[in-house]
């Protein structure tokens, strides 16, 4: 082998080596500037979701007080009826079955519609099998002037030491809502949490990075 051939041998490695190095000087760039992103989106969230009540239409539209809590009644027997608490008490900063959290911002509205106990199907994404599942209803409005995107608008769930829920995807339950929501729209998703078993009750968390989020604790 000629000097020359040897030293072109040994270039080669070097050439591709350029390529994918700085293919990850890429990536980890454009992992950075993500999470600086997330952070500044992070720090502006500051906007406290408002508490209004799903029976004011009924009272708005002529319904009595005595009507708007039956209403409420029996949307709290629902949920008994799936072995599941309407939230903590009057009072509390938790939002409940009858509360919509509104982001008036934003014209954002959120409210739990359901939450009942779930079996996972056979090919459902499940980390604890011997966990206890619940899914959650949600239901989201677009009452501002612009579409709203709902990337970033995605539930965290808690057991009641505050520990982090898995959430299981099966089929359309996980999959979120549509990715934009125009004025004047209403959609709805449906996510479910593993809890431990013997739990007493769980808290659920959504809003978007631009916002604080609001708090459902469901009793168990």
């Amino acid at each position: 082998m000629t000097a020359t051939a040897h030293a072109e041998d040994q270039a080669a490695p070097r050439q591709l080596r350029t390529p994918v190095r700085r293919r990850r000087l890429q990536a980890l760039a454009g992992l950075a500037a993500v999470t600086v992103a997330l952070g500044t989106l992070t720090a502006c969230g500051d906007e406290e979701p408002a508490k209004s009540d799903k029976s004011a239409g009924t009272e708005d539209n002529g319904g009595s007080a005595d009507d708007s809590a039956d209403t409420a009644d029996d949307g709290d027997d629902t949920a008994g009826d799936q072995d599941t608490g309407d939230g903590a008490g009057s009072g509390s900063d938790y939002f409940t079955l009858d509360d919509i959290a509104v982001w008036e911002d934003s014209g954002l509205e959120i409210s739990v519609e359901a939450v009942s106990p779930y079996t996972p199907g056979e090919w459902a994404l499940v980390e604890n099998e011997d966990y206890d599942t619940y899914k959650v209803d949600f239901a989201l409005t677009n009452n501002g002037d612009e579409r709203i995107s709902t990337v970033l608008i995605l539930p965290t769930g808690y057991d009641e030491n505050g520990i982090e829920a898995a959430r299981v995807y099966d089929g359309d339950v996980g999959m979120g809502f549509q990715e934009n929501v125009d004025p004047g729209v209403t959609v709805t998703a449906e996510y479910a949490f593993e809890i431990p078993p013997g739990s007493t009750s769980f808290t659920v968390e959504i809003g978007d990075l631009m916002t604080e989020a609001a708090v459902w604790k469901f009793d168990i």
